[in-house]
């Protein structure tokens, strides 16, 4: 042993001879031994040195090995102690063992390997106790550590799913507003129009020459302007009033009742100015009375972030792509399955496909969250399940399942 490796035993034994021998045989072995004659000098002594183990006698003056072995425990539970007891102290011995002694020698000792061995066992088994508290310790550590990293990363998880409903929301804002500006602006033009000839009228009344043929043109005029007006406010209203009613439930994530088929029709009219200006078709075939207590911001962003998967990823380089939804009911639950004809995916890119952050379009503007947001949207806001089916040139599919009726709370 060398070092700070040097084990320090203590002897405490009212017999000279044994104690000495003992002594002389440990530090043989290079222990560094210290002793005591009595139990209470044994314990001042402990006190004082910090042994790592301690080999006591039981019968003693003035306090005895039991009386030790409960003092020892009371300062250090860690700490072994080995029993040095007389043939005729067995009923001492278990009473010792009970009280939490690691082992016993019987006295006279025969034969001073026994004691090295039981020295050894006991310092080892110390050794393995100590290293697994430190174990212990270093696991809650580092347990404490990885929880709170998971805090912080699901606080940043948190964040970006904020950020990339906030983005998508902030593309349909600008895509209806863009999608309003036409009807708007023909009806502003067409009202202007429609001034314009009215004073025209007004001007060739007030003179007193409005012919009965200039009179008719101008309420033929009228009807046809009002008319575009009428058509385009109300394209206007309708664009406006879906608008609001997704953006508002993709920004809340509140509960109420709707109509499935009627709602899928305002997400599609929504999201319409994403894809009009491609070949692309999207078809719906809906039951008409699906009625749902449920949330529909997340059948808003569920159905949007699988129609822009499509357009970014599964029609790249495919011209006229077909999107099918087909939703029904199943044995009390909601069956929505949603695909598109598009390229398709390998076993990698289907198998990873709701992995967070995983995406094909890394340095294009993709996030890899689009689909991780519908795998949690429907397992954990709507409680139902979502499979992947996909083949390379085969299209995809998302089949998923969701109780039709869910308890308020």
């Amino acid at each position: 042993m060398t070092g700070a490796n040097i084990k320090k035993i203590l002897v405490i034994d009212d017999e000279v001879y044994i104690r000495d021998s003992v002594i002389g045989f440990l530090e043989d072995f290079g222990f560094e031994v210290i002793s005591a004659e009595n139990g209470r000098t044994g314990l001042e002594i402990f006190d004082t040195h910090h042994p790592d183990l301690v080999l006591c006698d039981l019968r003693m003056p003035e306090m005895d090995g039991l009386e030790v072995l409960t003092g020892v425990r009371e300062r250090n539970s860690k700490i072994p102690i080995i029993i040095v007891s007389g043939a005729g102290n067995i009923a001492d011995t278990v009473e010792a063992l009970r009280l939490g002694a690691w082992d016993y020698i019987i006295k006279p000792i025969q034969d001073m390997n026994v004691l090295y061995h039981a020295v050894n066992k006991a310092l080892e088994r110390a050794e393995l106790i100590r290293e697994k508290h430190q174990y212990e310790k270093d696991l809650e550590a580092a347990n404490g550590q990885l929880r709170m990293s998971l805090e912080t990363l699901e606080r940043a998880r948190d964040q970006l799913v904020q950020s990339e409903k906030m983005a998508a929301l902030g593309e349909l804002v600008a895509g209806v507003a863009h999608e309003i500006n036409t009807p708007v602006g023909v009806g502003v033009t067409a009202a202007s129009f429609l001034d314009a000839k009215t004073s025209e009228v007004k001007k060739i009344y007030e003179a007193g020459e409005l012919k009965r043929s200039e009179l008719e043109s101008y309420l033929q005029t009228v009807e046809e302007v009002s008319n575009s007006i009428l058509i385009n406010m109300e394209r206007a209203a309708e664009l406006i009033s879906s608008f609001k009613q997704v953006a508002v439930d993709q920004s809340s994530e509140s509960r109420r009742q709707f109509n499935l088929k009627e709602y899928i029709h305002e997400i599609l009219l929504s999201l319409r100015p994403r894809y009009k200006k491609t070949q692309h078709a999207i078809n719906v075939a809906c039951e008409p009375d699906i009625e749902l207590n449920s949330f529909p911001g997340a059948f808003s962003q569920i159905l949007s972030n699988l129609i822009m998967n499509s357009l970014i990823h599964g029609f790249q380089g495919i011209e006229k792509g077909i999107i099918s939804i087909h939703i029904s009911r199943q044995e009390g639950d909601i069956l929505f399955v949603y695909r598109d004809n598009g390229r398709g995916m390998g076993p990698e890119e289907r198998e990873k496909v709701f992995d967070p952050f995983y995406t094909t379009m890394r340095g294009k503007g993709g996030t890899g969250l689009g689909m991780s947001i519908v795998f949690n949207l429907v397992t954990q806001t709507l409680k139902g399940g979502i499979e992947c089916e996909s083949e390379p040139g085969r299209g995809v599919a998302f089949i998923m399942k969701f109780p039709e009726q869910r308890e308020n709370g």
